[in-house]
């Protein structure tokens, strides 16, 4: 399931079955005192292991590689920006490769969800599927599922993030490093409903995540398949 874990028979065996990758898309970046730096990333690489399990495929290393990140905005530290177009490009190039595999479905999921961060992410999507029919491309954030059945999942270093992170990777999470009373958005860098965090609504989310988006995957791949050119080859 994890593409730079697997040798070629295995990946050639899912290329045959099930030709579906996941490429996960984060950042490091500021996530108040209590939460590791990785945080985009880490919480949305596990979901997408998760909802790769429900779905068959491989999962693509994630990468850390944002924009419209917390550097330029409140000159955070530990904080890496990367360009627009870098983004837009290396997205696109993302998916030439996988295209080149062989792949013909691919799912982009966005663990870090600044809204030009978004646009300059669907821009390479859009680059790709301009060039190219199939395969088929979807990308969303890891919290636009759960908004499907009307829950709002995304939230910065808040209980939502917080909580997935304390799911996934409770040794990165520490609440005690807030400071006591209520918390101010701009001077922590974090929702103000950070101490609300709890393992068992980043369970819930979690869940929620693979529930409402693997049928939307399967559907993906099974459009593909059907639509699938006998003229288009790869590799």
């Amino acid at each position: 399931m994890k593409y730079e874990e697997m040798k070629p028979h295995e990946i050639n065996r899912v290329l045959d079955n099930c030709p579906l990758a996941y490429l996960v898309w984060g950042s490091h970046e500021w996530h108040g005192v209590h939460n590791a730096v990785g945080l985009d990333t880490l919480k949305a690489y596990h979901m997408t292991l998760d909802l790769c399990r429900e779905t068959g495929g491989v999962v693509l290393p994630p990468v850390y590689c944002g924009y419209q990140t917390m550097k330029p905005w409140a000159r955070c530290r530990h904080t890496f920006e990367f360009s627009k177009e870098l983004v837009i490009q290396f997205v696109y190039e993302h998916l030439e490769n996988l295209y080149e595999e062989g792949f013909k479905a691919m799912v982009v999921i966005m663990g870090h969800y600044g809204s030009r961060h978004v646009e300059a992410v669907k821009a390479g999507v859009a680059r790709f599927t301009e060039k190219h029919r199939y395969p088929k491309v979807l990308a969303m954030t890891d919290y636009e599922p759960a908004s499907w059945v009307d829950v709002k999942g995304g939230d910065h270093a808040g209980k939502n993030e917080t909580s997935l992170l304390m799911y996934y990777r409770p040794e990165l999470v520490d609440l005690s490093r807030l400071p006591d009373g209520e918390l101010d958005q701009d001077r922590e860098g974090c929702t103000p409903n950070a101490k609300e965090a709890t393992v068992e609504h980043g369970a819930m989310l979690a869940r929620l995540f693979v529930e409402q988006a693997a049928p939307r995957v399967r559907e993906l791949l099974a459009e593909a398949l059907r639509g699938w050119p006998k003229e288009v080859s790869s590799g």
